[in-house]
């Protein structure tokens, strides 16, 4: 006998039912492995139109990306913890059906992929790559012409062994930076000023502009990362910048169904921090319809 479940419908057809529907699996990682509240939007519209969706830490059990019809890479944000790990999941996973490609996802773990942006066009701040000693940070520092300056891990997430460093202090820097992540190269950069006034950042679906947000650092921090009492805010993006970020974006080498463009606006020019293709937080909780308009997309890519 089957067993009846809610408005007589049997348990086997609900199942069948169940099955047929599309699952859509929402990376995370282990140490944050339920969804963002931003990424609970997505979720929410995607099951509104019939579709299965899980969160699943990338770190975890590969069945449920092996068994998904489309794999987004969402909040995999202890990656640069373990990067070669990251790197062979990537991997493992379907580039037909995995969202962004994995390839595109690679290229943007090292933050030296503004340098390769800049050698196609993008403007960026001075920037050189450096082996993580003093010597070498202080001779990057003079390359550079300046005096103050921020250092970041090549590979790093959330701020973790971002500093600031100035001439003549360069090991008490890196003192910092390894007491957060282990460091072999780093990113030398000019400090810059307007930072203050907080980073904009353009969210792009499939190419098209969705909305603008400003991220902002604490009083008296220049990074602007959450866990150092940064915020995100939304916010309109002028004209001309946002058609500065269009042309970032259209450097990646590979189509990418989400991203976020980020930098500052200095003298009325757009100047690039960062281009997010990974794992960017996209704030679809502070825009209407941004939500709406990642589904589409997603959707619209992965044909389902």
């Amino acid at each position: 006998m089957l067993r009846r479940g809610l408005a007589g419908v049997s348990e086997t057809a609900a199942d069948r039912e169940v099955a047929r529907r599309v699952r859509i699996a929402l990376a995370t990682c282990v140490r944050w492995p339920a969804l963002s509240q931003s990424d609970a939007c997505l979720a929410r519209v995607l099951e509104a139109r019939g579709h299965r969706v899980i969160a699943a830490p990338w770190n975890g059990p590969f069945a449920p990306f092996a068994d998904a019809a489309a794999v987004v890479i969402r909040s995999c944000w202890d990656y640069h913890d373990t990067p070669d790990r990251y790197r062979d999941w990537l991997g493992r996973l379907d580039p037909a059906r995995t969202f962004n490609p994995p390839d595109v996802i690679a290229w943007n773990l090292a933050k030296t992929h503004v340098l390769d942006l800049a050698q196609r066009g993008a403007r960026i701040p001075r920037t050189i790559e450096a082996a993580a000693e003093p010597a070498a940070v202080a001779n990057a520092l003079r390359t550079l012409g300046i005096d103050d300056g921020v250092m970041k891990p090549l590979i790093g997430a959330s701020g973790f062994g971002v500093e600031r460093v100035r001439r003549g202090e360069e090991a008490d820097a890196l003192m910092r930076a390894r007491a957060q992540k282990p460091l072999d190269r780093v990113l030398v950069q000019e400090f810059v000023d307007e930072i203050e006034a907080g980073e904009q950042a353009g969210v792009f679906f499939d190419g098209v502009f969705s909305h603008g947000l400003r991220r902002t650092a604490a009083p008296g921090e220049f990074r602007i990362n959450t866990q150092y009492g940064g915020r995100m805010e939304a916010m309109p993006i002028a004209p001309g910048v946002l058609e500065q970020m269009r042309a970032v974006l259209r450097l990646v080498p590979e189509r990418v169904v989400y991203a976020r463009v980020d930098g500052v606006v200095r003298s009325g020019e757009f100047v690039l921090m960062e281009v997010e293709v990974n794992e960017p937080a996209l704030g679809l909780d502070l825009a209407q319809g941004a939500a709406e308009r990642f589904a589409d997309a997603l959707l619209r890519c992965c044909r389902v």
